[in-house]
């Protein structure tokens, strides 16, 4: 997932104290826009969730490392710090429209 996962910027975002699951989906809901998503807690700790259940099991990890959540084709994503604050942004539409028109063999694996 940290392959695919682009640089967060941390400076450079918007960042809103998250308390429970349901701060945590409406971003998700806002920015990654699929009915399952990719929750990474850390290396070792991670899953292929429906978007209620994966805000449920992030908001049960805060503190335990940057959480990093994305829809399967890295298109929308969301970050929960450790200390409890969060974000989500989604590819520029001209990028997105980029990376689809390449042939298989150029398209990031």
């Amino acid at each position: 997932m940290r392959q695919k996962f682009p640089p967060i910027e941390h400076a450079c975002r918007e960042w809103a104290v998250v308390d429970d699951s349901a701060h945590i989906e409406a971003l998700m809901t806002e920015y990654v826009c699929a009915l399952e998503v990719l929750v990474e807690v850390h290396r070792k700790l991670g899953a292929l969730l429906p978007i209620e259940e994966a805000a449920r099991f992030a908001a049960a990890h805060i503190g335990e490392g940057e959480i990093r959540i994305a829809d399967r084709g890295f298109n929308g994503f969301v970050v929960v710090a450790r200390n409890g604050v969060a974000t989500g942004w989604r590819l520029p539409d001209d990028l997105l429209l980029q990376r689809t028109a390449l042939p298989p063999a150029q398209r990031e694996p």
